[in-house]
């Protein structure tokens, strides 16, 4: 067995000891009466959080333009990333130098998906 697959399987381990930890966890806090009032008081004041914001942000244009603005840059750091990533296969210099001389380093990260 090669070493990435006994990492992943370690990995997988732990994860199911977490989420076991975890649902023994979730089980004491329900028998805790404060811990569940204080979830519904939080859920209360979130949904007043939310109101308060909408109320704000319907007086103002600007406002409306932070959700466009939000997408925007979601959308640019997708390209962006695309953009070193097709840098780096090229083995070209893959680095960003900003208005105050900083230069920036992409740092590359890699996931596994399940494939169906």
């Amino acid at each position: 067995m090669s070493k990435l697959e006994q990492v992943y399987e370690r990995l997988e381990v732990n994860k199911k000891r977490r989420k076991e930890i975890n649902g023994m966890l979730k089980d004491e806090l329900t028998h805790e009466t404060r811990h569940q009032e204080i979830v519904e008081e939080m859920k209360t004041l979130r949904e007043e959080k939310k109101g308060i914001e909408q109320n704000v942000k319907s007086g103002s244009k600007e406002f409306l333009e932070l959700d466009d603005l939000k997408i925007e840059i979601q959308t640019d750091q997708e390209l962006l990333a695309d953009i070193a990533l097709n840098m780096f296969m090229k083995e070209q210099t893959v680095e960003i130098i900003d208005d105050y001389d900083q230069t920036w380093y992409p740092v590359f990260k890699v996931a596994f998906k399940k494939s169906n």
